[in-house]
């Protein structure tokens, strides 16, 4: 018989436990599949959500957009309140959190009505611009919300942005301008110059009205930071019954004719409606699991897959301006969300940097939490 020095052969191959936040221990493995399920989830909603929006538009069913964004706040409401309840392993809990941090801080949640507000305007900005624009081109243009709150982070909070964000800034603008490809000769619909421009000036407003939002939120309520379940129960206090006034503020010619509000809601709707509801929710878990580093690739993923997407369902013609118009958003999506330190590290990977001090400039694995974009809230992430 041998003699066994040490622990068992099966206890030193056995991964190690990984703690996190003195909880109790988790296996690697399952915190990695954790990781790379949210990443896969977050870019099949990001890219979901856009196409189903375009295709609700393009099958002209008539369905009036603002019941849309009606019945989408509807939805968060339960959702939110689910996850605070799994968040606190209790219902009593979970109640008591929400009288605390609403009924318990009235001026706080009357504050939320403003940002409110404006996630309603926004959404259903989303919805003008996708009946005028393709799904790739959208999606491009729609990464200008990490410009806008750049800018309102700097004026508003009296932040500083680092040099080499700005230069990620330049990149996204240069990009967007790229993907909008000259409308056709003859064309109708999406293809004028007239419907783009509807498609980019709502488009521009939707970015606006979020970097608003999410500034607003962290410069007026920086005292109250509740869990981001409870935020969004706050937020559909006040977006809900905002929505519900803005379907009767659009004459809705076919209303009458089909008696429902819900006329034309094809499955390309309720699935826009549902993916669009998640939204926030995929965000949060993203966060948690995965970092913002693997969160912009993932974006940076989703964009792809809509360009495939809108190729392969609405005959999108992709071409070399488009790619590059791309290659420059997807570009300035990780400079943005990086380190200086990272950013040298993965230059002088490819042989493009040298740096004298080069050892202090270990490479930083790419999980790594980078210092987060102006935060924004999980409700305006809903959206990609």
């Amino acid at each position: 018989a041998g003699v066994c020095i040490g622990p068992p052969l099966s206890n030193r191959l056995a991964p190690a436990p990984v703690t996190l936040g003195g909880a109790s221990p988790v296996p690697a493995m399952r915190d990695e599949q954790l990781k790379m399920m949210s990443l896969l989830v977050f870019t099949f909603q990001n890219a979901a959500f856009v196409l189903l929006m375009r295709w609700s538009k393009v099958l002209d069913t008539h369905y009036n957009s603002t019941v849309a964004v009606f019945l989408t706040e509807v939805l968060k409401l339960p959702l939110s309140v689910l996850l605070l309840m799994y968040e606190k392993r209790s219902v009593t809990e979970a109640c008591a959190t929400l009288n605390r941090e609403i009924l318990g801080a009235p001026m706080d949640t009357l504050k939320i009505s403003v940002p409110a507000l404006l996630y309603t305007v926004q959404n259903n900005c989303l919805f003008v611009a996708m009946g005028y624009l393709e799904a790739a081109v959208f999606q491009c243009t729609y990464q200008l919300k990490t410009l806008t709150t750049a800018v309102l982070t700097v004026t508003m909070l009296g932040r500083s942005i680092a040099a080499h964000q700005w230069g990620a800034l330049v990149l996204l603008m240069a990009g967007t301008v790229l993907v909008q490809e000259p409308p056709a000769k003859g064309g109708g619909g999406a293809d004028s110059s007239a419907g783009m421009m509807v498609g980019i000036g709502a488009t521009v407003a939707a970015c606006v009205c979020s970097s608003v939002a999410s500034v607003y939120l962290e410069k007026i309520l920086i005292e109250s930071k509740p869990s981001i379940w409870v935020r969004n129960a706050q937020l559909c206090l006040f977006t809900i019954p905002i929505a519900a006034v803005g379907t009767q503020m659009v004459k809705d010619d076919y209303l009458k004719e089909e008696g429902t509000p819900i006329h034309g809601f094809t499955f390309a709707v309720w699935a826009s409606i549902v993916t669009n509801a998640a939204g926030g929710m995929i965000v949060a878990v993203v966060m948690k699991f995965a970092g913002n580093i693997l969160r912009n690739f993932a974006q940076a993923c989703a964009i792809v897959v809509g360009g495939i997407g809108s190729c392969l369902l609405f005959d999108f013609v992709i071409t070399s301006r488009f790619v590059g118009g791309v290659g420059l958003v997807i570009l300035s999506i990780f400079i943005y969300g990086s380190k200086v330190e990272q950013l040298i590290a993965w230059l002088a990977a490819v042989g493009l940097a040298r740096s004298s001090d080069e050892a202090a400039y270990a490479p930083v694995p790419l999980a790594e939490e980078a210092p987060p974009p102006p935060r924004e809230s999980a409700d305006e992430e809903a959206a990609p």
